[in-house]
């Protein structure tokens, strides 16, 4: 029986909402009591665990299944393909947790530090180094930042009025988890924050326009389509995309702060480390050693990495190298839509949770109606005047040889020294 796009769309997602990757490779909540309470007595935890065992394969013969009745040809068909068989590599990584094949497959998916960066000659490892050594020289000599902390749910409280009043009655809900490896995560109904986490007023604009005016944002306007629903849906593929918006959108509205820049880098050579053999503790005490002291973090830095591993090293996760990446081809391709004039692509960005190479796949159905225009787009970028101010300043800052404005106010320090 032949079945409509909506209908295989609808079946997908029903099939996929549960395949939730992060959740079934991260480690046990306890792990991380236990390595504290031992590191308190001086003691070096042998740190063992389980992963629990997932049987998918029904729901990847299922998804197999609705593949091979959809077109090749079709925009909206090749989408949802393309979105299906990133969550079968999804349920073959489940299925090849702690194992070197989980990695392999990770890498296919994220890709690794060593991979050359887009548009660049340098790798994702080598442009992490460069970043981490040219933060030191933005470091203010007379002034110390310090931030006060807020609560979880002093932070839920304000995050949730922000929330409801830009979406109205689509607004997710915001709440407490006491399983998140990460500050936040967000989705199309709800945003949760790690509780017992205290915030900054840093943290505060960095996961508003972060987790929910880019990540919430994009599921919600994804599940509005009438006919591709699939775009409320984050797969592995759209990755290194969403995450790589979500942290253009702190640049643009000044909300990156140096100390978050420096963590992403710090977690791409990090990363490069546990691809080499690192464990934990190795991993532990590189970011110690580049952190100023906040184990806590450590721990999580550390222990991403290697989720879907163990402790002993020798299997990571390499999702962690996506924000670097992500980040640098968002910001791209922005510079190359105004500079050609290709507003009517950035538009697509916002349509759904998507690949920055399906915008081009889908520009057509766009225009034929087959998808709609966002209902929702951020502030920063409705802004359109003052953001793109902000791109055509950088580009042409990318003209200036800083070498040549070195030597010309080094040759005016020497002379007043003299």
């Amino acid at each position: 029986m032949k079945k409509s796009l909506l209908t295989i769309n609808k079946q997908v997602i029903e099939i996929v909402k549960n395949i939730k990757i992060l959740e079934k490779v991260s480690w046990p909540e306890e792990i991380e009591k236990d390595f504290f309470y031992n590191r308190s007595r001086g003691l070096k935890h042998q740190i063992s665990f389980k992963y629990p065992k997932f049987d998918l394969r029904e729901q990847k013969q299922e998804l197999v299944k609705l593949y091979s009745l959809l077109s090749a040809e079709d925009p909206l068909s090749q989408f949802t393909r393309s979105t299906i068989e990133s969550y079968t590599k999804s349920i073959d990584m489940i299925h090849a947790v702690g194992t070197k094949s989980f990695e392999d497959l990770s890498i296919e998916v994220y890709g690794r530090p060593s991979h050359m960066l887009f548009g660049s000659k340098y790798s994702h490892l080598e442009t992490a180094k460069i970043f981490i050594s040219s933060l030191e020289d933005y470091e203010h000599p007379y002034m110390k930042d310090i931030q006060e902390l807020t609560s979880a749910k002093v932070l839920q409280k304000k995050l949730q009025k922000d929330s409801n009043k830009f979406f109205g009655h689509y607004a997710p809900a915001v709440t407490l988890s006491d399983t998140l490896v990460s500050k936040a995560s967000a989705g199309r109904t709800s945003v949760r924050l790690r509780k017992g986490e205290m915030f900054t007023g840093y943290d505060y604009g960095q996961l508003l326009v972060h987790e929910i005016m880019t990540h919430s944002l994009t599921a919600i306007n994804g599940s509005l389509q009438k006919r591709l629903p699939l775009l409320s849906m984050g797969a592995p593929r759209t990755t290194k995309t969403q995450e790589g918006l979500a942290t253009f959108s702190e640049i643009i509205t000044g909300s990156l702060d140096l100390s978050r820049l420096k963590r992403i880098c710090l977690r791409v050579i990090a990363l490069d480390m546990a691809l080499d053999g690192a464990d934990f503790y190795d991993l532990f005490n590189y970011f110690l050693s580049h952190n100023g002291g906040n184990e806590k973090d450590c721990y999580l830095s550390a222990s991403r990495i290697l989720r879907g591993g163990y402790a002993k090293g020798g299997v990571s996760f390499t999702k962690d190298g996506v924000y670097l990446e992500g980040l640098i081809r968002v910001h791209s391709f922005f510079k190359w839509a105004f500079k050609t004039g290709n507003l009517d692509l950035v538009h697509l960005l916002f349509c759904g949770r998507l690949d920055i190479n399906d915008i081009f796949l889908l520009k057509p159905a766009l225009e034929a109606g087959d998808i709609t225009a966002p209902k929702f787009l951020p502030t920063w970028y409705t802004n359109i005047d003052l953001f793109a101010g902000k791109l055509a300043f950088s580009l042409i800052l990318n003209g200036i040889d800083l070498d040549l404005v070195e030597k010309h106010f080094s040759t005016k320090i020497l002379k007043f020294a003299a």
